[in-house]
């Protein structure tokens, strides 16, 4: 999401280099996250975002949208990590990121700072064990064209203990597969290096985009799909597993605006090979080659995906593949499955929220105002009451 945006700006404290942040928090999360929220929904959203000066923060609201905190970074986040049954959270700075934040969930407090070493770049993602001892982040090892999951000791002041290879280039999202052993890796193909910004793909003639799965444990390779020669242009960045094993994902297309390709897949390791989803023609078209953010719903029956660019989120049944529905959501990025089937709250760069019910066609704005004073990154993460 690269939108300009006109809201207005936060007087909120600034961050004084990495480790050195100031925290502005509410009087009583605690109080705010039980007594504000909507009856039905008694969790906390969580998100980057950003003011109108190059400030970056995490952000966390409630389920009308009120802001409770907001957490000044040293970059733009990307994704933020939730460890199972703890208080941290892994806030990853975009790619090409040089730190991750480990903060409390509850106030947005910094714990750890982790720096990614010289010659790796951080690739926005992360995802803790099962047991909350190890957080994997995706990383760039680009002297030499090669994807890298890093491993950290959560238990041990969050130490680099490990490395495995992703198996292809462009490592982006990661996700456990329900076992908690099998790790799945969106590799989206793309040859990058910090001498040209460290975003611009170098090897788009030549990409080799695939889906992997790996052993959180020892790296070993398990499972690998790769999408037809026709289609390499096709950028595997964004994923979701549900508790089948199978792998939802969106694509971003380095090619035409008009070339008729797929930006939707189903994948089961151990099965087929990907398979691709279309959305009809007009819905297709305006998906603008590029998908955001993937996330099954809590039943894993339905899917949503985002799409920042073509301003629309598409909607689509896991079980057979078919298209649902969409909605129009301007520069809209961010999505995060509620505890109801079908049910999802999503967020847009220019600072609005929604709730949608998929299944019965029926969106409701967040009310709060708070919501609208900061844009929205590109992930949104749901932290259950």
């Amino acid at each position: 999401m690269e939108t300009d945006f006109n809201a207005k700006r936060r007087d909120v404290l600034r961050l004084f280099g990495l480790g050195g942040a100031i925290t502005f928090l509410p009087a009583s999360f605690a109080r705010a996250a039980t007594t504000v929220t909507a009856p039905e929904d008694r969790a906390v959203y969580i998100s980057a975002s950003a003011g109108n000066n190059d400030d970056f923060y995490v952000s966390a609201f409630n389920a009308q949208g009120k802001i409770l905190y907001e957490q000044p970074l040293p970059g733009r986040g990307h994704d933020v990590g939730l460890r199972p049954n703890h208080v941290d959270v892994a806030a990853v700075e975009r790619r090409p990121g040089l730190y991750a934040l480990i903060m409390n969930r509850h106030t947005g407090e910094v714990r750890a700072t982790l720096k990614s070493p010289e010659d790796r770049r951080f690739y926005g993602h992360s995802v803790y064990s099962n047991d909350g001892r190890y957080l994997y982040i995706t990383e760039n090892d680009f002297d030499n064209a090669r994807g890298v999951i890093s491993v950290w000791d959560a238990q041990n002041g969050y130490k680099r203990v490990a490395e495995f290879d992703s198996y292809g280039m462009g490592p982006h999202e990661l996700h456990l597969l329900p076992d908690g052993e099998g790790m799945a890796i969106a590799n989206g193909g793309l040859k990058t290096h910090p001498a040209f910004d460290g975003r611009t793909p170098l090897n788009i003639e030549t990409m080799e985009p695939n889906l992997t799965v790996i052993s959180r444990k020892t790296g070993e390779k398990l499972y690998q799909t790769r999408l037809k020669d026709d289609w390499h242009k096709l950028s595997i960045r964004h994923i979701d597993v549900t508790r089948d094993g199978t792998i939802a994902t969106g694509f971003q297309y380095h090619g035409g605006l008009n070339d008729e390709v797929p930006l939707v897949g189903l994948w089961k390791p151990g099965g087929p090979d990907l398979h691709a989803l279309e959305a009809p023609d007009n819905v297709q078209y305006r998906m603008r080659q590029y998908c955001g953010s993937v996330r099954f719903d809590v039943s894993g029956s339905v899917f949503a995906i985002s799409c920042p660019r073509g301003g629309v989120v598409t909607f689509w049944d896991a079980q057979n593949g078919k298209f649902l529905t969409n909605i129009a959501a301007p520069d809209g990025c961010g999505i995060a499955a509620t505890d109801r089937k079908g049910e999802f709250v999503g967020t847009s760069g220019l600072g609005s929220g929604w709730r949608m019910d998929a299944l019965n066609r029926k969106r409701t704005e967040l009310p709060d105002d708070s919501l609208k004073s900061l844009k929205w990154d590109n992930h949104l993460q749901r932290i259950s009451a």
